[in-house]
């Protein structure tokens, strides 16, 4: 092992405070560390050095020198571990050493490792690449799987061509989240079981018979839901069309792999049967539905929809208009100075909202039981805000309480002579509401599933 000056904390400020040196003061101080000893860090500074200034002739001289001694004695503690027979510390010095050399060698100066010892290290690797193997199919039969998956980690990075570590260690990795899936599909834990089948799928997409659970799990847990049109008052037809061709897009287009929407053509079939309401179902219908392969019906109905516009209110305000006037100073000479006459603008506002209060409801196909029922609230609104003058925006300055000029205020009044003069349309606030409405029902579906389906 390296071993270090106690002095080294102090050695390292001084590689900092000489950091923003040029290379030849860095490289003159690498030298009085090298004299002193402490080959490291003088071959540190001098690779800084030839990083900002590459093939400075001093450095590189310096760095062969002190770079072969610090590399020596990496090889030297290689030699001893070796020797000693502790053939991973042996491994990690090598592994120390070549880092070391690459550093240097990436500043363009090469160090001399000699052959016998890369021959010892390959020597060494082949006998504790043996030692791993035989270690890690001992931990694979003891089904020590974690400490077998470390083992072929560690082998597969010494060689990654090792023969059979690859799949040994995929065998490692899979077979606790095969055996958790295989075991949460037998007690009806479909969700668990999908993704630990999953993780094994994407570890080996052969492995065993992973594939066929990991697809038994999601067609046997999966929630099929039937959507049918969602009631409203006539004038509201179009808000609950909407609104339920949305929740339906965005079921969809779920990234739960449980939620599934029936066939159109199906749901249909079951709309022509017969219109079900938010009070229940009838056995007719839950019939129909199970013939349609749904779990349940999702049916909606609009409790509340408005849409209000103010009166566009309209007020005359008084302001300043800015001009600059001739004034003569004492001596005599003519300048302009700023000066404020009376001025009027009016501020015109207006507001329009929307509001939609929906209801879903899922209910179960099987036993006809209400599953869920949420009641949510959307609210959109719009204002404007704006001030019209025949005053240049950019002369205008507001008036304070008391009437004296706000100049702090001029930004806020030229705002409001170029703010937005129409309101946002019905329908475009409505599109918000029913956006915002479409993804609440489905996150409100999608929530109950997470929790239904374990």
């Amino acid at each position: 092992m390296v071993r270090f000056h106690p002095l080294l904390p102090l050695f390292g400020l001084a590689l900092i405070l000489v950091a923003c040196n040029g290379p030849k003061s860095m490289s003159k101080r690498a030298g009085e560390l090298s004299a002193a000893g402490f080959n490291e860090q003088a071959a540190s500074l001098y690779t800084m050095a030839l990083r900002k200034r590459p093939g400075y002739v001093d450095a590189m001289v310096g760095l062969k020198l002190t770079g072969q001694g610090v590399l020596d004695i990496h090889i030297g503690e290689f030699q001893r571990a070796a020797l000693a027979g502790r053939r991973a510390d042996a491994i990690a010095e090598y592994d120390r050493m070549t880092a070391f050399k690459a550093s240097v060698a990436a500043v363009g100066v090469t160090l001399n490792v000699p052959a016998s010892v890369e021959s010892d290290h390959a020597d060494l690797v082949d006998d504790h690449l043996i030692e791993l193997n035989d270690l890690g199919h001992m931990q694979l039969d003891k089904e020590q799987f974690a400490a077998a998956e470390t083992t072929f980690k560690e082998i597969l990075r010494l060689d990654p061509q090792y023969e059979g570590a690859a799949e040994l260690l995929t065998a490692a990795q899979a077979e606790p989240e095969y055996r958790k899936g295989k075991a949460a599909l037998e007690q009806g834990l479909f969700r668990e079981a999908h993704q630990a089948l999953g993780l094994v799928l994407a570890l080996d997409k052969a492995y065993k018979d992973a594939s066929e659970l990991h697809t038994e799990a999601l067609q046997t847990g999966r929630f099929n839901i039937a959507v049918t049109n969602f009631e409203s008052r006539n004038r509201e037809r179009d808000v609950a069309l909407e609104l339920r061709s949305g929740v339906q897009r965005g079921l969809l287009n779920s990234k739960d792999p449980f939620l599934g929407v029936v066939d159109r053509t199906l749901r249909e079939d079951i709309l022509a049967e017969q219109e079900l309401s938010l009070s229940g179902i009838s056995d007719e219908s839950v019939a129909v539905g199970e013939l349609a392969g749904a779990r349940a019906i999702l049916s909606g109905a609009i409790l509340t929809y408005s849409s209000e516009t103010g009166n566009p209110l309209s007020s005359t305000r008084q302001g300043f208009r800015k001009y600059f006037k001739d004034v003569k100073d004492e001596e005599g000479n003519i300048k302009k100075v700023a000066a404020y006459a009376p001025a009027r603008y009016v501020l015109h506002t207006q507001r329009r909202s929307v509001l939609l209060k929906f209801e879903i409801k899922l209910i179960s196909t099987e036993t006809g039981e209400v599953l869920l029922s949420e009641v949510e609230q959307v609210h959109a609104q719009d204002a404007v805000e704006y001030a019209v003058s025949q005053v240049n925006s950019g002369s205008l300055y507001p008036s304070r309480s008391n009437g004296e000029v706000d100049r702090s205020g001029k930004y806020r009044m030229t705002a409001l002579l170029n703010a937005r003069r129409q309101l946002a349309t019905e329908a475009s606030l409505r599109a918000q509401v029913i956006q915002e409405a479409t993804a609440r029902g489905q996150r409100d579906i999608e929530q109950f599933l997470s929790r239904h389906i374990e």
